[in-house]
């Protein structure tokens, strides 16, 4: 059995924990996306006890047979299953970092206007600048400058500023790169921590693009991690006897964030986007924190960053998934408007607790925990509007891999809540029920829906308590701690009433075929 998205070959895979056995198996439309092999900085696993999903592990197509399940409630990850929190990781080389080479873009005073979140399409959060300097390997070389270690390797380093930009990602070309190379991204008030990896976890992740997306111009892109300031530095150690002529890479673009993702921003389209204070996504907006009645799956959701395949920065929402093995596999659910391609999932970076530290508050909550080393891409499909990934790397301990129904239950008159990011804020809460089943197109800039019946992929929402936003996109509704759907987007707001928001059916996206991965 096969699934295809726009002609390319899909993979799935399957997952963990059973309430309640059914025997039927649907199979619906749609694409999917093929599980190439392993991931850039794969590391230890990230399976548990069940023998579960490091990157690269499982085998290329779905498991066959149907699902073995069709509800599964939550499980909370333990520390033993955990990732390390990403808030400054120590490097590893010496106190003293190389000299490094200057580069400044001056203030973007011609900087393209910021999109307004428009249902169906992501919310962008920053755009691309050319570095016109670095275009080539030729000029990379040219401007690194190399000093000799005392155990005989060489080190370069370069500083790129990008005036007033709350976050730059370099958007990193390879026409070769040592794999024993160190790549280290750290800014200069603050050298002892940053981000690490290697030429060969940045050489799989540019082959598993190619594989998955084609030979695109995006795909040959690697996407350092954001460092939340206008200037990041790209160091480059090579280990002694690897010459410097076996290094070839070019730096032609950044990412310019001109939202602050520690502090969310407001839409002012006089004065472009302006700061604010944390908790106004809209004044009607429910703060997660004092919704302890959703205390466990509310630890399911993260917030998305990540680049798309037009070299654009964008805000989502996203939800980790349990599996009848579980295994802790980080399976993580969104929508296929987000993110469709491999190279944007493996630009993600999620945002684990992102939320007031109490009922209301205008405190950060500490447990914030941020993963930057991407995701794998299973499964895509526009008909469905949904995407599952798998992190590559495990989620911090006290996250939930939620539980998810997929027996088509959430029907006209069910209640139902979710749990969002709206405009990247601290994590809301929406409660409401659905109204109908459509028939939905997303995508050209919108949401068109048409009255559905039991075959149709859409739920209509409407709100009592809340709304959702630009950056809600991907996120999940719930009907008793369970996934029933993901948002694509809709009408809903503050200050006009009789809005809908149009989610995408899981029970729908379980059947093709999603539910091969989760439930065998």
């Amino acid at each position: 059995m096969r699934w295809w998205r726009q002609g390319r070959r899909i993979a799935p895979r399957c997952a963990s924990v059973v309430l309640v056995l059914l025997t039927a198996c649907g199979g619906g439309g749609g694409g999917s996306v093929p599980d190439p092999g392993p991931g850039p900085d794969d590391g230890p696993g990230v399976g548990g006890g069940g023998g579960g999903g490091v990157a690269g592990t499982e085998d290329i197509n779905p498991p066959s047979g149907p699902p073995k399940a069709y509800v599964l409630d939550s499980l909370v990850v333990p520390a033993a299953e955990s990732a390390a929190a990403t808030r400054g990781v120590a490097l590893s080389t010496a106190a003293v970092r190389p000299q490094a080479v200057s580069l400044a873009l001056p203030q973007w005073s011609n900087a393209p206007l910021p999109l307004m979140p428009v249902p169906g399409l992501p919310m962008q959060i920053g755009a691309p600048r050319d570095l016109s300097s670095l275009q080539s390997a030729g000029d990379m070389s040219r401007m690194l400058k190399w000093t000799e270690e005392p155990d005989g390797g060489l080190v370069a380093a370069i500083s790129i500023t990008s005036t007033g930009a709350y976050g730059v990602r370099l958007g990193l070309v390879v026409d070769a790169l040592p794999d024993a190379a160190q790549i280290r991204l750290y800014r200069q008030d603050r050298t002892k921590t940053g981000f690490e990896t290697t030429g060969q976890a940045i050489n799989e992740a540019i082959a598993r693009n190619r594989r998955v997306d084609g030979n695109t111009q995006a795909a040959r892109i690697w996407w350092t991690p954001d460092q939340g300031a206008e200037e990041v530095t790209l160091e480059i150690g090579l280990p002694a006897g690897v010459p410097t002529s076996q290094l070839r890479i070019a730096l032609p673009a950044l990412t310019h964030a001109y939202i602050n993702l520690a502090l969310p921003m407001q839409a002012d389209l006089r004065e472009n986007f302006v700061s604010r204070n944390v908790g106004d996504a809209g004044d009607c907006e429910q703060d997660a924190s004092c919704a302890n009645q959703y205390a466990t799956e509310r630890n399911a959701l993260a917030r998305m960053t990540y680049v798309g395949p037009d070299n654009r920065y964008y805000y989502c929402t996203g939800s980790l998934l349990n599996n009848t093995r579980l295994d802790y596999t980080p399976y993580f659910l969104s929508a296929n408007h987000c993110i469709s391609t491999q190279a944007s999932a493996t630009s993600l970076r999620t945002d684990w607790f992102f939320r007031s530290a109490s009922c209301n508050s205008f405190e950060p909550n500490a447990q914030t925990t941020a993963l930057q080393r991407g995701a794998t891409l299973l499964y895509a499909a526009a008909a469905t509007d949904t995407t599952l990934m798998r992190l590559n790397e495990a989620p911090p301990a006290g996250a939930t891999l939620t539980g998810w129904d997929a027996r088509g239950t959430a029907v006209a008159g069910t209640a139902i809540y979710g749990l969002h990011h709206p405009q990247g804020d601290w994590l809301k809460y929406s409660e409401g029920q659905v109204q109908r089943l459509s028939n939905c197109t997303v995508g050209n800039g919108g949401v068109t829906c048409s009255p559905g019946n039991a075959q149709s992929d859409y739920l209509n929402i409407s709100w009592s308590k809340g709304i959702t936003e630009g950056g809600s996109s991907g996120s999940s509704i719930f009907v008793n701690g369970r996934v029933v759907g993901t948002l694509s987007g809709g009408s809903s707001s503050c200050t006009a009433s009789g809005g809908s928001d149009v989610y995408s059916r899981f029970d729908r996206a379980f059947n093709s075929p999603i539910g091969n991965w989760l439930a065998q």
